[in-house]
């Protein structure tokens, strides 16, 4: 791990951990995590957090193309008589009542989601400092001129880092956040402490701030599992990602067959609830593909959706936002190795969300352009170090331009030992500017500047996200980021402009999204209660135990 990254608030050597030996080990080569990461990041997109571990291995073989081959073997999927819920057992250590134990820990993992991602609760004196920042789309690129806004409380430091901290703790059904005087770690579980710090760059002049190191961070204390538990539970979950596994398998990626149906029906049969409200809010067009090669099955996980916009209408905000959003939008986001093959693919395309993993014997699997596999299969318990990159890009269309940035790319440290996971991020390239010929020029000289800084002065902004262990088996989460933000004048004028735009999408909007989070949140907690026997059951089924003990 890179020493030298830090986060400028008390007590981040903390966080800094060394000393990975477990057992397997494979050499590989981001992460935007302010504030809301943590209300994000543990049940309800902690898929989206850790799918991002699929990147881990930078060996690629180029096996053949797949072949049609005369078996049906299903070996490291997991059988359709096993509960979805299966994979929970990963949460808890090995050991005697391990279903049951999961249970619990699950259970309270669920109330205290409800809290965290649903019913935000902000306290008066830090609603006051709220409405003097900048909506949250532009602070990075107003951070310099905020340094010098008198009207913001900041909490001034002996080097000249202004500062906001902010505490929060479960209130009732509500999570409550309050302004508090200095950085305090959380001693109890349930309990977060965050921090916003400006500090002005060395070449700033004290009357004339035109640079700033801007730093984002959180630590949040929770009883309940880390990120090493999240990684195993992933990869056990990987496990259910198939259809039926059976001839006559694909030709090409993208047709809705027999195996979609195959892995809708098993999704409809054991998660009714969830089942129901995806089929009221969502179009699947594809959902999975199956082909077969001298190695058995291989599942190409490959999504094709889209919103019911008309079902969102009960939240019409949202619906209003969302409409706007489909014809305007593309973003894309991929995972790859040192060798260019992927291992996750994402994007949004005028309304249509695609996902895409390949899978081989229930296992992580890199694939190229074409979608066949590009090497080796991984087990992702198996992982202990290694890295990867990420590769995003997003533009929007207004009066038949295009604008946006592309280029966007990270590289990504992992780090596990058998208490503690962490992920270092950096950014590794210089962003580029998407827009028409002569609008470009014009673009580069108001944002190209404050890019240029953001990917390389001070070391180029990175983040960081890990878990640890304590002695009394609670576990910590820290996350944060840190990057240099130049004072832009002009493109300062512009987010205001879009500030003022926005400001319409804050608030309101985002509490119809919570509204809509919690919907498909209370469905899966009712197919989780009715799945308990299923669970139960493993404790005594030796032929269901197949997830794996560490």
């Amino acid at each position: 791990m890179d020493s030298s990254f830090h986060f400028n608030f008390p007590g981040s050597s903390t966080y800094c951990i060394a000393g990975y030996h477990r057992k397997v080990a494979q050499t590989i080569r981001p992460l935007r995590l302010p504030f809301r990461a943590f209300r994000i990041a543990l049940i309800t997109s902690s898929a989206a957090i850790i799918i991002t571990i699929c990147a881990i291995a930078s060996y690629a073989a180029s096996p053949p193309k797949p072949a049609p081959a005369p078996t049906t073997s299903n070996t490291g999927f997991a059988p359709d008589s096993r509960t979805l819920f299966a994979p929970i057992l990963c949460l808890a250590p090995p050991g005697p009542a391990r279903a049951s134990r999961a249970i619990a820990i699950f259970d309270r993992q669920l109330a205290f989601q409800r809290k965290l991602s649903f019913h935000p609760k902000i306290g008066p004196s830090l609603q006051h400092v709220i409405d003097l920042l900048p909506p949250r789309q532009s602070t990075l690129i107003r951070a310099a001129a905020l340094y010098s806004n008198s009207e913001v409380p900041w909490h001034d430091q002996a080097d000249g880092t202004h500062q906001i901290c902010v505490a929060g703790q479960p209130d009732s059904a509500d999570y409550l956040y309050t302004l508090v005087q200095q950085w305090r770690s959380p001693e109890e579980p349930a309990r977060f402490s965050g921090i916003f710090s400006l500090k002005p760059a060395a070449d700033s002049a004290p009357a004339n701030v035109s640079s700033v190191t801007g730093t984002l961070a959180g630590e949040l204390m929770i009883d309940t599992y880390g990120l090493g538990e999240l990684v195993d539970l992933l990869g056990d979950t990987l496990r259910e990602f198939h259809g039926d596994l059976k001839p006559p398998w694909d030709s090409a990626a993208g047709k809705f067959n027999h195996h979609d149906r195959a892995a809708m029906d098993r999704f409809h049969r054991q998660m009714p609830h969830l089942a129901a409200k995806f089929d009221r809010y969502f179009k699947f067009n594809n959902l999975l593909d199956e082909f077969n090669s001298p190695a058995g099955p291989i599942v190409l996980f490959n999504v094709d959706m889209e919103v019911r916009q008309d079902a969102l209408k009960k939240y019409p905000l949202l619906y209003e936002f969302y409409r706007k959003l489909v014809p305007a939008v593309v973003a894309k986001s991929d995972i790859l190795d040192a060798h260019g093959n992927y291992w996750m693919r994402e994007a949004f395309d005028h309304g249509h969300i695609h996902f895409t993993i390949m899978l081989r014997d229930g296992l992580l699997t890199p694939f190229n352009g074409a979608m066949q596999p590009a090497g080796d299969t991984v087990a992702l318990d198996e992982i202990t170090r290694g890295g990867y990159r990420t590769l995003a890009s997003g533009q929007v269309t207004s009066l038949a331009m295009n604008f946006g940035l592309a280029n966007i790319g990270f590289t990504t440290d992992y780090r596990r030992d058998a208490g503690s996971c962490t992920f270092v991020n950096r950014m590794n390239a210089v962003p580029q500017l998407v827009a028409p010929p002569g609008v470009h020029q014009v673009m580069d000289l108001v944002a190209g500047d404050f890019l240029r800084v953001l990917a390389t002065g001070d070391g180029g902004l990175n983040s960081k996200l890990s878990s640890r262990m304590l002695p009394n088996g609670v576990y910590d989460f820290a996350a944060g980021f840190t990057a240099e933000l130049n004072y832009s004048p002009t493109l300062e004028l512009l987010a205001r402009i879009g500030d003022a735009i926005a400001k319409e999408h804050n608030d309101r909007v985002r509490a119809e999204e919570r509204a809509f989070g919690e919907e498909l949140f209370d469905a899966f907690v009712a197919d989780y209660n009715e799945a308990r026997p299923a669970i139960l059951a493993l404790d005594s089924d030796k032929g269901e135990r197949q997830v794996k003990s560490k």
